[in-house]
């Protein structure tokens, strides 16, 4: 097996698990509040991660870049707040399908904070990207129950998660020469789970077997699922690894129909590809980019 089939290998796998604790979330969310699973989640992910790194003899956080993890901690527990919540009130695939616009707000972010050149193709392909996630959501707003407020609130946070996330992938974009991967991951994840620890505590818990076992599940596949992902960029070209990174909609459609009933219905396939479409149109411009400054 080549380098590069076997990169492909750990990113789908990377993928399928980050997927899977997208689901322990949405299960962990009938339980526990929100807060609480962000704890669970990022609390989890850094006792794993600490084990990894005790085992493997990986670099552990540096206490000089405090002030990166803390920024990007903060920026995390936002995040995943919201898709969490997301998550706990909407069909996994449309959340995810909604997520995967995120790197077409990437290259926005990266054009108005970082002064970042962007070709005018770009803003067709975030025009794309918006007009699949206008398709979701409009073409779901009849299960919205009006009278109820978290269901606007829910669909407002799946729109704003994968744009939080994008400014939190131009930080993290910015921070990443100078620590390892694992490195840089706990420390974020350490800190994360000690600002969401007090607001997890303003709602009693009760503490079962299920709870206990998928809190723990749930920080065990973050990890698992960032360090194949990380493994899998090394063998593969970037561009191999984001049309890989399709495949989490086949996931999260696939988990939410076995565990959850959930059964995507139309304007989900059709956001869905206007998604996609807009994704593969910013992936082939930024590579014509490249292959321009390297000639």
């Amino acid at each position: 097996m080549t380098e590069t089939n076997r990169g492909l290998l750990l990113g789908v796998g990377g993928i399928a698990l980050v997927c899977a604790m997208d689901a322990v979330a949405k299960a962990l969310g009938a339980e526990l509040s929100t807060f609480q699973v962000v704890f669970a989640r990022y609390c989890g992910a850094a006792l794993w991660l600490a084990l990894w790194i005790a085992l493997t003899g990986e670099s552990w956080p540096r206490f000089a870049d405090l002030g990166r993890h803390a920024l990007r901690a903060a920026m995390l527990v936002a995040t995943a707040t919201m898709f969490f919540y997301a998550v706990t009130n909407l069909p996994l695939a449309v959340v995810a399908a909604l997520g995967m616009a995120a790197p077409l707000y990437v290259v926005l972010i990266g054009a108005v904070f970082l002064r970042e050149r962007v070709a005018p193709a770009s803003f067709l392909a975030l025009a794309l990207g918006m007009a699949g996630s206008a398709v979701i959501v409009l073409g779901n707003s009849g299960r919205m129950d009006l009278g109820v407020g978290g269901s606007w609130l829910a669909w407002t946070a799946a729109i704003m998660a994968p744009v939080s996330y994008a400014a939190t992938l131009a930080v993290l974009k910015q921070h990443s020469g100078t620590e390892t991967a694992a490195a840089m991951t706990l420390g974020q994840s350490a800190i994360a789970s000690v600002l969401v620890l007090p607001l997890a505590l303003t709602t009693p818990i009760v503490i079962t077997a299920p709870v206990a076992g998928l809190s723990a599940l749930i920080g065990f596949l973050g990890a698992a699922g960032f360090l194949l992902l990380i493994n899998g960029l090394r063998r593969m070209p970037v561009s191999a690894f984001a049309v890989i990174d399709y495949t989490g909609l086949l996931w999260a459609a696939l988990f939410g129909l076995v565990f959850f009933g959930e059964l995507p219905g139309l304007p989900f396939l059709l956001g869905a590809a206007l998604i996609i479409a807009g994704c593969t149109a910013m992936a082939m411009t930024q590579r014509q980019q490249t292959l321009a400054r390297v000639d």
